[in-house]
């Protein structure tokens, strides 16, 4: 379940780079501020259909827990923000890599902070990463790298925080996105004319697209972050940071394919670099999961 819970959430993170460009009409904070409020609203009603509203409470009430969502709150929006600024000012190639970068990001950590094994061919596939990074930074002095690098570190200390806190996935998202609700109600409040300033314009012109499209950032939202925690709390930093290149895959073929963005030297070089260490972290995690299964089917 825990892999199924991921992959749903990697797939829809990977190819919501087409509902952000359609929701282009808006900027990346206003976007970001309607994603937090149709999200609350369709996580409110969740949980009270779930019967889970107490748990909510419980969460605010627990310091402790509350300290660290304050925390992976800023993180979330943090890199909500930089994700869609990405898409809107053509970057989406710079977002996958982030993304790219972000599973070898969550090994380190879980290997700093939760103390989590790391042998040394996974060292050595970090080192390689590093350089294919070094070599996109230096070479192209890309303005993107700072994308990528902010993504990555973001959702490495939001996943690991998560994992160290552990919640109900949909109680510690709900907590989340309503810590700062009142500042994205006044933003909307004043910026745009309301909240739901874009779609009354778009009922007046006859146009339901945008209206469709506002509506669906909180589904956009809400679900794959739901699953993404669903995920989280049964699996490893290591596992979940190894299926995360199912994200970046899809958002590089978008950038590639579809949207045409420039692919230099310097990128494959990096890219390549970052595709040779994942692609060792996974056979790495598949042989240590078989050597681990057998021992358990041995003592069985």
């Amino acid at each position: 379940m825990g892999f199924l819970f991921a992959t749903v959430a990697y797939c829809a993170w990977g190819l919501s780079p087409l509902y952000f460009r359609m929701a282009g009409f808006m900027t990346p904070l206003e976007i970001t501020a309607q994603r937090v409020l149709w999200a609350c609203l369709i996580c409110l009603a969740l949980l009270a259909a779930m019967g889970k509203l107490p748990l909510l409470l419980q969460a605010f009430a627990n310091k402790r827990l509350l300290r660290a969502l304050v925390i992976t709150s800023a993180m979330m929006l943090l890199n909500w923000l930089l994700f869609v600024y990405a898409i809107d000012t053509r970057q989406v190639m710079s977002a996958s890599l982030g993304y790219y970068i972000n599973p070898l990001v969550a090994v380190l950590l879980g290997r700093l902070v939760l103390k989590e094994a790391v042998n040394p061919v996974q060292w050595a596939m970090l080192g390689l990463a590093a350089i294919g990074v070094s070599v996109l930074a230096i070479a192209t002095a890309s303005t993107g790298i700072w994308i990528s690098l902010a993504i990555a570190v973001s959702w490495g200390i939001y996943a690991l925080l998560r994992k160290r806190n552990p919640v109900d996935s949909l109680v510690g998202f709900t907590v989340e996105i309503l810590l700062p609700l009142p500042l994205m109600l006044g933003f909307l409040a004043w910026h745009g004319g309301g909240a739901l300033g874009p779609a009354w314009n778009a009922l007046l012109q006859a146009d339901l697209l945008p209206v469709l499209l506002l509506l669906f950032a909180g589904m956009i939202t809400a679900i794959p972050l739901v699953a993404f925690g669903a995920g989280q709390s049964r699996l490893t930093m290591a596992s979940m940071g190894l299926m995360q290149y199912i994200s970046p895959t899809l958002q590089f073929l978008l950038a590639t394919l579809l949207w045409g963005e420039v692919f230099t030297t310097s990128h494959a070089i990096a890219f390549a670099c970052i595709w040779v260490a994942v692609g060792v972290f996974s056979f790495e995690n598949w042989r240590r999961a078989r050597r681990a299964a057998a021992a358990a089917q041995g003592a069985g």
